[in-house]
């Protein structure tokens, strides 16, 4: 089993894999619930055997949910004396890489935070617990989450990857206040964005910051190839026939990477923004040194840590603009979803594994979920109400667009193959930027680790 897992998840690129340590974020319990956290209570306090449950999150030092997760452990640990959670925290290209060696090492965490993505190769392996008979049996946890969540953590022969954590919505941010002030209309198409970028700059304001140190790219790849390609094209690249054909005009893909281009030389980032971190682009836009921001929900949190709740007060949201002369392309598939879960370790005797699963209810519970959502840390992928007085009025916004999608595609780091994922956002979107690669050039470093992946599975 290691043997495969370490073929699959190594074989297109050691070195690219590690490279992801450098990358950062990344966005009522019922009474029958209760009952049952009682019974499991008492009969761990009967047990003499001390056990020992090692949690992994993305939940690092001054994370909306440090606080929380915090005081979670310590309620878990009081009503079940006789465990000992170990809390890894760490950010989220850390904990990617760390999942990656762990699963080749046979080392996974008993419960950890998980992307869709890296899910599908560890379940196949025998790895991780498939939660579809949980979900059967426990229909008061079942209900806080609607059909379309556990749909899509759902694999085609009906097991389910994880249980619902995190979900998201994507968002161009952008300045409302210096938008009203400039006279600028907020783009709905390709068109209009491009038309507005000289516009901005002309203003001595960057149109549109991002993280480019920390390869900040998954989601606005996803969206470029959302619009170009559409949902279809999108879903059989990452994980469908078409796994080896980015390199094919009719996927949407080499198209995407030129509209990007088109962007880039149009000056829509800052100078240098390949040597800026997340933190970094997020005290830019603080600052209204820049116009707009591109990524998912959790944003927005952030975006108070750097400006405060006035700056919020500045800000709205649209969709990507749609790219009208791409006929395939879906104008309202919202990049986001629910692509981030919790999984729990396959193979521990079965009274760790009740305990495992309890832990990754309770933080996948509204008790756990909707204050970090009230805190702009996440949307929460259940159906459970909230108060929206204690939320920004931007990140009602998200939370309405997450609940009125149509169609959601998960970003790519949500679901294309790791490799790939790396491939897109280290070196492809990158190298545009740089001007170390031209558009060929960038397709091309993506259709290798492609088929690197593919050859991989063949190899098994």
């Amino acid at each position: 089993m290691k043997k495969r897992f370490l073929k699959k998840m190594y074989a297109v690129s050691m070195i690219g894999i590690l490279a992801a340590s450098t990358m950062l974020a990344g966005c009522g319990d019922s009474s029958s619930e209760k009952g049952s956290e009682e019974k499991t209570s008492e009969s761990n306090k009967d047990s003499g055997d001390q056990i020992e449950i090692k949690l992994s999150t993305t939940w690092t030092q001054g994370s909306v949910a440090q606080d929380n997760i915090a005081e979670l452990i310590a309620d878990f640990e009081k009503e079940h004396p006789n465990v000992e959670i170990e809390h890894d925290a760490l950010s989220t290209g850390d904990l990617r890489t760390k999942l990656t060696v762990q699963a080749a090492s046979g080392d996974m965490p008993d419960v950890s935070w998980c992307p869709q993505s890296y899910a599908r190769e560890f379940i196949k392996d025998g790895l991780i617990i498939d939660w579809a008979d949980i979900v059967e049996e426990d229909p008061d946890w079942h209900q806080w989450f609607a059909d379309p969540v556990l749909e899509a953590l759902t694999e085609t022969d009906g097991k389910i990857l994880l249980a619902p954590l995190e979900a998201s919505i994507d968002g161009l941010y952008y300045n409302k206040a210096m938008f009203d002030e400039h006279g600028w209309t907020a783009p709905k198409t390709w068109d209009e964005f491009m038309a507005l970028i000289p516009q901005i700059k002309e203003a001595g304001i960057t149109p549109l910051v991002t993280g480019g140190k920390d390869s900040r790219f998954a989601w606005m790849a996803s969206a470029f190839l959302v619009r170009s390609g559409g949902l279809d094209n999108f879903r059989s690249l990452c994980y469908g026939d078409d796994l080896t054909n980015w390199n094919d005009e009719s996927t949407g893909f080499p198209t995407a990477v030129a509209k990007f281009k088109e962007m880039v030389d149009a000056g829509a980032f800052p100078n240098g923004v390949m040597g800026m971190s997340a933190t970094e682009a997020d005290q830019m836009f603080a600052n209204e040194e820049a116009a707009m921001y591109y990524e998912g929900a959790w944003k927005v949190g952030n975006f108070e840590s750097a400006g405060g709740p006035e700056f919020l007060e500045k800000l709205d949201r649209l969709d990507w603009p749609v790219m009208t002369d791409c006929a395939d392309g879906n104008p309202d598939t919202r990049v986001g979803g629910c692509f981030i879960g919790v999984m729990v370790k396959a193979g521990n005797d079965a009274e760790k594994e009740k305990l495992c699963v309890e832990l990754a209810k309770a933080i996948c519970s509204p008790d756990f979920g909707i204050p970090l959502m009230e805190e702009g840390g996440q949307v929460y992928p259940g159906v459970a109400e909230y108060d929206r007085t204690t939320c920004s009025e931007i990140m009602n916004k998200m939370i309405e667009a997450f609940h009125a999608a149509d169609s959601y595609i998960p970003s790519m780091d949500g679901i294309a193959p790791p490799a790939v994922d790396l491939a897109i956002k280290q070196t492809a979107f990158p190298g545009i930027i740089t001007g170390e690669l031209d558009v060929q050039q960038a397709v091309d470093e993506v259709q290798k680790a492609a088929e690197d992946y593919a050859a991989s599975l063949k190899n098994q």
